[in-house]
Protein backbone atom coordinates (compact mmCIF):
# COMPACT_ATOMS: atom_id res chain seq x y z
CA UNK A 1 0.00 0.00 0.00
CA UNK A 2 2.03 3.01 -1.20
CA UNK A 3 1.64 6.44 0.34
CA UNK A 4 3.16 9.88 -0.07
CA UNK A 5 3.52 12.85 2.26
CA UNK A 6 1.76 15.58 0.30
CA UNK A 7 -0.05 18.75 1.37
CA UNK A 8 0.53 17.90 5.03
CA UNK A 9 -1.21 14.51 4.85
CA UNK A 10 -0.15 10.90 4.38
CA UNK A 11 -1.89 10.28 1.05
CA UNK A 12 -2.57 6.56 0.59
CA UNK A 13 -3.16 5.19 -2.88
CA UNK A 14 -3.30 2.06 -5.02
CA UNK A 15 -1.02 1.83 -8.04
CA UNK A 16 -0.98 -1.08 -10.49
CA UNK A 17 2.38 0.17 -11.80
CA UNK A 18 3.84 -0.61 -15.17
CA UNK A 19 4.47 1.50 -18.25
CA UNK A 20 0.85 1.94 -19.34
CA UNK A 21 -0.76 5.34 -19.78
CA UNK A 22 -2.01 6.43 -16.35
CA UNK A 23 -5.63 6.63 -15.25
CA UNK A 24 -6.46 8.19 -11.87
CA UNK A 25 -9.69 7.10 -10.13
CA UNK A 26 -11.29 9.41 -7.53
CA UNK A 27 -14.04 7.98 -5.35
CA UNK A 28 -17.11 9.38 -3.62
CA UNK A 29 -18.16 10.26 -0.08
CA UNK A 30 -16.87 7.84 2.54
CA UNK A 31 -15.66 5.38 -0.08
CA UNK A 32 -12.21 3.83 -0.03
CA UNK A 33 -9.92 3.50 -3.02
CA UNK A 34 -10.39 -0.27 -2.71
CA UNK A 35 -13.94 -0.03 -4.12
CA UNK A 36 -12.46 0.47 -7.58
CA UNK A 37 -10.77 -2.93 -7.33
CA UNK A 38 -14.11 -4.70 -7.70
CA UNK A 39 -14.49 -3.87 -11.41
CA UNK A 40 -12.76 -0.80 -12.84
CA UNK A 41 -9.13 -1.35 -11.82
CA UNK A 42 -8.86 -4.80 -13.40
CA UNK A 43 -10.66 -3.78 -16.60
CA UNK A 44 -8.42 -0.76 -17.11
CA UNK A 45 -5.25 -2.66 -16.23
CA UNK A 46 -6.20 -5.50 -18.60
CA UNK A 47 -6.54 -2.86 -21.33
CA UNK A 48 -2.95 -1.80 -20.71
CA UNK A 49 -3.44 1.22 -18.45
CA UNK A 50 -1.61 2.00 -15.23
CA UNK A 51 -4.32 2.63 -12.61
CA UNK A 52 -3.83 4.92 -9.60
CA UNK A 53 -6.58 5.30 -6.99
CA UNK A 54 -6.06 7.55 -3.94
CA UNK A 55 -8.12 7.80 -0.78
CA UNK A 56 -9.66 11.25 -0.34
CA UNK A 57 -8.79 13.21 2.76
CA UNK A 58 -11.35 12.50 5.47
CA UNK A 59 -10.60 8.77 5.49
CA UNK A 60 -8.02 7.34 7.91
CA UNK A 61 -5.25 8.31 8.47
CA UNK A 62 -6.39 11.79 7.37
CA UNK A 63 -9.60 12.22 9.37
CA UNK A 64 -8.78 15.74 10.58
CA UNK A 65 -6.18 16.97 8.09
CA UNK A 66 -4.51 20.39 8.04
CA UNK A 67 -6.27 22.70 5.64
CA UNK A 68 -9.64 21.07 6.22
CA UNK A 69 -11.76 18.99 3.86
CA UNK A 70 -13.10 20.96 0.89
CA UNK A 71 -13.36 20.41 -2.84
CA UNK A 72 -10.35 22.66 -3.25
CA UNK A 73 -8.13 20.79 -0.79
CA UNK A 74 -9.16 17.39 -2.13
CA UNK A 75 -8.51 18.51 -5.72
CA UNK A 76 -5.14 19.86 -4.59
CA UNK A 77 -4.32 16.44 -3.13
CA UNK A 78 -5.07 14.75 -6.45
CA UNK A 79 -2.98 17.34 -8.27
CA UNK A 80 -0.11 16.82 -5.83
CA UNK A 81 -0.23 13.06 -6.39
CA UNK A 82 -0.22 13.50 -10.17
CA UNK A 83 2.79 15.79 -9.85
CA UNK A 84 4.51 13.46 -7.36
CA UNK A 85 4.16 10.43 -9.64
CA UNK A 86 4.87 12.46 -12.81
CA UNK A 87 1.62 11.28 -14.41
CA UNK A 88 0.64 14.41 -16.35
CA UNK A 89 -1.08 14.62 -18.68
CA UNK A 90 -3.20 11.72 -17.46
CA UNK A 91 -6.72 10.42 -17.74
CA UNK A 92 -8.92 10.81 -14.68
CA UNK A 93 -12.30 9.45 -13.55
CA UNK A 94 -14.41 10.84 -10.72
CA UNK A 95 -17.51 9.31 -9.16
CA UNK A 96 -20.13 11.26 -7.13
CA UNK A 97 -18.15 13.49 -4.74
CA UNK A 98 -15.14 12.38 -6.74
CA UNK A 99 -16.68 13.93 -9.84
CA UNK A 100 -16.90 17.27 -8.03
CA UNK A 101 -13.26 16.90 -6.95
CA UNK A 102 -12.25 16.16 -10.55
CA UNK A 103 -14.38 19.07 -11.78
CA UNK A 104 -12.46 21.40 -9.48
CA UNK A 105 -9.16 19.92 -10.71
CA UNK A 106 -10.16 20.47 -14.35
CA UNK A 107 -10.93 24.11 -13.62
CA UNK A 108 -7.81 24.78 -11.54
CA UNK A 109 -5.11 22.55 -13.06
CA UNK A 110 -6.24 21.57 -16.58
CA UNK A 111 -2.68 20.99 -17.76
CA UNK A 112 -2.56 17.84 -15.63
CA UNK A 113 -5.40 16.10 -17.46
CA UNK A 114 -5.58 14.59 -20.93
CA UNK A 115 -9.15 13.25 -20.70
CA UNK A 116 -11.71 13.20 -17.89
CA UNK A 117 -14.83 11.23 -17.01
CA UNK A 118 -17.42 12.43 -14.48
CA UNK A 119 -19.76 9.69 -13.26
CA UNK A 120 -22.87 10.75 -11.33
CA UNK A 121 -21.67 14.33 -11.42
CA UNK A 122 -23.54 17.47 -10.43
CA UNK A 123 -22.69 21.15 -10.39
CA UNK A 124 -25.47 22.55 -8.24
CA UNK A 125 -27.86 21.12 -5.65
CA UNK A 126 -31.44 20.12 -6.38
CA UNK A 127 -34.28 19.96 -3.88
CA UNK A 128 -34.21 16.24 -3.16
CA UNK A 129 -30.42 16.01 -3.22
CA UNK A 130 -30.21 18.83 -0.67
CA UNK A 131 -32.80 17.10 1.53
CA UNK A 132 -30.95 13.82 1.33
CA UNK A 133 -27.67 15.49 2.22
CA UNK A 134 -29.30 17.21 5.21
CA UNK A 135 -30.78 13.90 6.38
CA UNK A 136 -27.37 12.21 6.22
CA UNK A 137 -25.70 15.00 8.16
CA UNK A 138 -28.41 15.13 10.83
CA UNK A 139 -28.35 11.35 11.25
CA UNK A 140 -24.58 11.47 11.71
CA UNK A 141 -24.78 14.38 14.16
CA UNK A 142 -27.51 12.69 16.21
CA UNK A 143 -25.22 9.80 17.08
CA UNK A 144 -28.18 7.46 16.68
CA UNK A 145 -27.35 3.75 16.70
CA UNK A 146 -29.19 2.68 13.56
CA UNK A 147 -29.86 -1.08 13.34
CA UNK A 148 -27.69 -2.82 10.79
CA UNK A 149 -30.69 -4.16 8.90
CA UNK A 150 -32.16 -0.66 8.54
CA UNK A 151 -28.86 0.76 7.33
CA UNK A 152 -28.52 -2.02 4.74
CA UNK A 153 -32.05 -1.55 3.37
CA UNK A 154 -31.75 2.25 3.32
CA UNK A 155 -28.44 1.97 1.46
CA UNK A 156 -30.00 -0.37 -1.09
CA UNK A 157 -32.86 2.06 -1.71
CA UNK A 158 -30.46 5.01 -2.12
CA UNK A 159 -27.72 3.40 -4.16
CA UNK A 160 -29.29 0.72 -6.36
CA UNK A 161 -31.65 0.55 -9.31
CA UNK A 162 -35.17 -0.86 -8.81
CA UNK A 163 -34.13 -3.54 -11.31
CA UNK A 164 -31.48 -4.72 -8.85
CA UNK A 165 -33.91 -4.53 -5.93
CA UNK A 166 -36.29 -6.87 -7.79
CA UNK A 167 -33.59 -9.42 -8.58
CA UNK A 168 -33.63 -11.85 -5.60
CA UNK A 169 -30.09 -13.10 -6.11
CA UNK A 170 -28.56 -9.68 -6.77
CA UNK A 171 -30.26 -7.93 -3.86
CA UNK A 172 -29.32 -10.72 -1.46
CA UNK A 173 -25.68 -10.20 -2.37
CA UNK A 174 -25.97 -6.42 -2.08
CA UNK A 175 -27.67 -6.56 1.33
CA UNK A 176 -24.78 -8.71 2.52
CA UNK A 177 -22.35 -6.08 1.23
CA UNK A 178 -24.18 -3.24 2.98
CA UNK A 179 -24.49 -5.28 6.18
CA UNK A 180 -20.89 -6.40 6.53
CA UNK A 181 -19.02 -3.60 4.76
CA UNK A 182 -20.88 -0.38 5.66
CA UNK A 183 -17.95 1.88 4.77
CA UNK A 184 -16.12 4.57 6.69
CA UNK A 185 -17.89 6.91 9.08
CA UNK A 186 -16.61 9.61 11.40
CA UNK A 187 -15.66 13.29 11.49
CA UNK A 188 -13.73 13.12 8.22
CA UNK A 189 -16.65 11.61 6.32
CA UNK A 190 -18.97 14.10 8.02
CA UNK A 191 -16.78 16.88 6.64
CA UNK A 192 -16.97 15.31 3.18
CA UNK A 193 -20.76 15.68 3.38
CA UNK A 194 -20.23 19.44 3.63
CA UNK A 195 -17.57 19.67 0.94
CA UNK A 196 -19.93 20.34 -1.95
CA UNK A 197 -22.22 22.55 0.08
CA UNK A 198 -25.09 24.33 -1.64
CA UNK A 199 -22.94 26.36 -4.05
CA UNK A 200 -23.89 26.63 -7.71
CA UNK A 201 -20.64 25.81 -9.56
CA UNK A 202 -22.10 25.65 -13.07
CA UNK A 203 -20.31 28.83 -14.20
CA UNK A 204 -17.00 27.31 -13.10
CA UNK A 205 -17.70 24.21 -15.19
CA UNK A 206 -18.27 26.43 -18.20
CA UNK A 207 -14.57 27.37 -18.06
CA UNK A 208 -13.33 23.76 -18.39
CA UNK A 209 -11.35 23.06 -21.54
CA UNK A 210 -10.51 19.35 -21.23
CA UNK A 211 -12.04 16.48 -23.27
CA UNK A 212 -14.85 15.28 -21.04
CA UNK A 213 -17.30 12.38 -20.87
CA UNK A 214 -20.20 12.65 -18.42
CA UNK A 215 -21.82 9.36 -17.39
CA UNK A 216 -25.26 9.40 -15.80
CA UNK A 217 -27.15 6.48 -14.26
CA UNK A 218 -30.77 6.21 -15.34
CA UNK A 219 -32.22 5.20 -11.95
CA UNK A 220 -29.97 7.31 -9.71
CA UNK A 221 -32.11 8.87 -6.97
CA UNK A 222 -29.15 10.52 -5.21
CA UNK A 223 -27.76 12.43 -8.18
CA UNK A 224 -30.22 12.71 -11.03
CA UNK A 225 -28.86 11.88 -14.48
CA UNK A 226 -30.33 15.24 -15.49
CA UNK A 227 -27.70 16.90 -13.29
CA UNK A 228 -24.91 14.98 -15.00
CA UNK A 229 -26.36 15.81 -18.41
CA UNK A 230 -26.42 19.49 -17.40
CA UNK A 231 -22.65 19.41 -16.90
CA UNK A 232 -22.19 17.93 -20.38
CA UNK A 233 -24.32 20.72 -21.84
CA UNK A 234 -22.27 23.33 -19.98
CA UNK A 235 -18.71 22.18 -20.64
CA UNK A 236 -17.71 23.04 -24.23
CA UNK A 237 -17.35 19.90 -26.34
CA UNK A 238 -18.34 17.52 -23.54
CA UNK A 239 -20.40 14.44 -24.27
CA UNK A 240 -23.00 12.57 -22.23
CA UNK A 241 -23.90 8.91 -22.01
CA UNK A 242 -26.43 7.23 -19.75
CA UNK A 243 -26.24 3.72 -18.32
CA UNK A 244 -29.65 2.02 -18.19
CA UNK A 245 -30.95 -0.03 -15.25
CA UNK A 246 -28.37 1.55 -12.97
CA UNK A 247 -28.67 3.41 -9.68
CA UNK A 248 -26.11 5.60 -7.93
CA UNK A 249 -23.70 2.68 -7.74
CA UNK A 250 -24.06 2.14 -11.47
CA UNK A 251 -20.36 1.45 -11.97
CA UNK A 252 -20.75 -1.49 -9.57
CA UNK A 253 -24.19 -2.60 -10.75
CA UNK A 254 -23.45 -2.40 -14.48
CA UNK A 255 -19.65 -2.62 -14.64
CA UNK A 256 -19.48 -4.06 -18.16
CA UNK A 257 -21.41 -1.13 -19.62
CA UNK A 258 -19.52 1.46 -17.59
CA UNK A 259 -16.11 -0.03 -18.39
CA UNK A 260 -16.99 -0.15 -22.09
CA UNK A 261 -17.89 3.55 -21.97
CA UNK A 262 -14.60 4.43 -20.25
CA UNK A 263 -12.42 2.36 -22.56
CA UNK A 264 -14.23 3.53 -25.67
CA UNK A 265 -13.77 7.17 -24.71
CA UNK A 266 -10.12 6.72 -23.77
CA UNK A 267 -9.34 4.93 -27.03
CA UNK A 268 -10.54 7.88 -29.08
CA UNK A 269 -7.76 10.19 -27.92
CA UNK A 270 -4.29 8.67 -27.43
CA UNK A 271 -1.93 10.52 -25.16
CA UNK A 272 0.26 12.95 -27.17
CA UNK A 273 3.94 12.15 -27.38
CA UNK A 274 4.86 15.48 -25.80
CA UNK A 275 3.39 16.28 -22.42
CA UNK A 276 1.54 19.52 -21.89
CA UNK A 277 3.64 22.20 -20.31
CA UNK A 278 2.83 23.23 -16.77
CA UNK A 279 2.23 27.01 -16.43
CA UNK A 280 5.36 27.15 -14.29
CA UNK A 281 7.35 25.95 -17.30
CA UNK A 282 6.26 28.83 -19.51
CA UNK A 283 9.19 30.68 -20.95
CA UNK A 284 11.71 27.92 -20.30
CA UNK A 285 13.92 26.95 -23.21
CA UNK A 286 13.37 23.56 -24.81
CA UNK A 287 16.26 21.19 -25.08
Amino acid sequence: MPSASLNGIDLVYDDTGGDGEPVVLVNGTGASRTTWRAHQTAALADAGYRVIAPDNRGLPPNVLPPGGITLETMAADVAALIDHLALAPCRIVGFSLGSAIVGELLASRPELVHQAVLMAGWARPDTFGAALGLARRELHDSGADVPVSHRAVFSALCYLSPHTLRDPRAITDWLDVFTWAPGENGPGVRAQYDAMGDTDRLDRYATIDVPLLCVGFSDDVMISPLATREIARTVPGARYTEIARAGHFGHLERPAEVNAALLGFFAERPVPSARRAHPADAGRGAS
